[in-house]
């Protein structure tokens, strides 16, 4: 596991407590020397994991099998003096943008798989906090050879682990189709401070539907959206979001703080890069932008201290 923070942990110990996998979390050389366990809960049912001992290091052997990736999209670029260090297949659970996907391809060839996580998880205190929808966890179908099967072999684990795990055609398309169309709501939230913030401010639920509408137009040019993401312009309205943040807060208080904790400031530096490659990408893809570059724009000016 490239990455330790909360989705990698989930993803780690599964596999390291219900399967015969070998897991290791690759962490900054700072954090090598902790001795910390690393623990899950779900958030359904109180389900409790743990690796007591887990194994840090801030290397990669060049005998592992493969590489789990989950740092921010923002940390990819930092990543490649470590991930050079190994030939083994590398699944990106980290969603990437079509330059990402590029500059990782471009770095590691076919090594390189896309991953689209439907986990997510939250760190509180010194527990990982995690929900799992039914949805299953996609893989980029790869190429025939070793890597394939090593790939398989993942996957095969992950089931066992009860993470149900499909592999599938252009996962590096879908996963940016899916992400422009609704992520304007996260980053509007970030700007805000909450969800309940965001539905009070008529000027930023604005925003929020003009970005959304523009994100549901570039999607096509980057793949095929999944579900009921290209839909995410309806929601972004006062009326849908309230009611979603008066549902959330009394139904799932631990839901509604999520997203006010993961789309406020822990992905702000994330949302603004991304912000920017959204940017650039409408102008590639000529689909309209205006309310991409405001959001871009308004992104950059928040302080993360603030």
């Amino acid at each position: 596991m490239y990455g330790a923070g909360a989705l990698g942990s989930v993803y780690g110990v599964r596999l390291a407590t219900r399967t015969n996998t070998t897991v290791s979390f690759v962490v900054r050389k700072r954090r090598v020397a902790e001795r910390t366990s690393i623990v899950i809960e779900r958030v359904r049912g109180n389900l409790r994991e743990e690796i007591a001992s887990p194994h840090r290091t801030d290397v990669i052997a060049g005998d592992v099998d493969l590489i789990l990736l989950t740092v921010a999209t923002d940390k990819l670029e930092e990543t490649r003096s470590v991930l050079e260090q190994s030939d083994a297949p590398i699944v990106v659970l980290t969603p990437m943008m079509p330059q990402d996907y590029a500059r990782m391809r471009e770095a590691f060839g076919d090594r390189v798989l896309a991953g689209m996580p439907t986990v997510v998880a939250y760190a509180r205190e010194n527990v990982i906090r995690y929900w799992q929808p039914p949805e299953p966890t996609r893989i980029d179908e790869p190429r025939a050879g070793d890597r394939a099967a090593v790939v398989r072999a993942l996957v095969r684990s992950l089931e066992e682990a009860g993470i149900p795990t499909h592999l599938e055609m252009a996962v590096h398309e879908i996963n940016p189709a899916t992400t422009v169309c609704f992520i304007p709501i996260g980053m509007l939230v970030a700007i805000a401070g909450s969800l309940e913030r965001l539905a009070r401010d008529p000027v930023l639920v604005d925003l929020a539907a003009r970005a959304c509408r523009e994100g549901a137009e570039l999607a096509p040019r980057l793949g095929h959206p999944m579900g009921l993401a290209t839909f995410a312009p309806l929601l972004a309205h006062t009326l849908p979001l309230r009611a979603t943040a008066a549902v959330l807060g009394r139904l799932s208080p631990e839901a509604l703080t999520y997203v006010d904790v993961h789309f406020g400031r822990k992905l702000l530096t994330q949302h603004a890069a991304m912000a920017r490659t959204m940017s650039d990408l409408a102008r590639l893809k000529s689909t309209p932008h205006v309310a991409l570059d405001e959001l871009r724009d308004r992104l950059a000016a928040v302080n993360v201290d603030d």
